[in-house]
């Protein structure tokens, strides 16, 4: 029963979304604007976006495919800055944005425990000029302090592939 309200609740935020969406979009992240989508990955759920301008706020929730076993929910929250735009002509343009974040990871099982990590993405991304869709990719190398909820200082990793409806 809980899936099928899940199910139904997306599926009314996709139906209602375009009403909401702004007219009149640019092509390029605005300020004050905010970015609601899905998130493929380390963590694959929902991804969210505050977009201020060349510096905006990432995060994402969702299950961790990685870690199947045992069942592990992954969030994710990064700030991330626009350090260089590729100008490919004719409204192409792709950002590339580096930042800093923590990453955290909830394992239920036998044991259930605690993950942290601590992250620097680098990503790609992509506005259509058209319609308010973002398209992105983020690869994020980092460090791990916990592990399992016991301090284990570590080589972390996470990557990203998601498309966002921009507000």
């Amino acid at each position: 029963m809980k899936k099928r309200l899940v199910l139904v609740a997306l599926i009314a935020l996709c139906l209602v979304a375009p009403v909401f969406a702004a007219d009149n979009y640019s092509g390029v992240a605005k300020k004050d604007s905010v970015g609601l989508g899905l998130n493929l990955g380390t963590n694959t759920g929902v991804g969210f976006r505050y977009g201020m301008g060349d510096f905006d706020i990432l995060a994402n929730i969702g299950l961790n495919l990685f870690k199947l076993n045992p069942l592990t929910l992954s969030g994710d929250v990064a700030a991330s800055y626009n350090v260089y735009t590729i100008d490919g002509g004719k409204n192409l343009q792709f950002p590339i944005t580096v930042g800093a974040g923590v990453k955290t990871g909830f394992r239920f099982g036998n044991d259930f425990g605690f993950d942290l990590s601590v992250l620097v993405p680098v990503g790609i991304e992509y506005t259509f000029s058209n319609v308010p869709i973002t398209l992105y990719l983020r690869l994020a190398p980092g460090v791990q302090l916990l592990k399992n909820t016991k301090f284990n200082v570590a080589f972390d990793f996470a990557g990203y592939v998601g498309a966002l409806w921009n507000f």
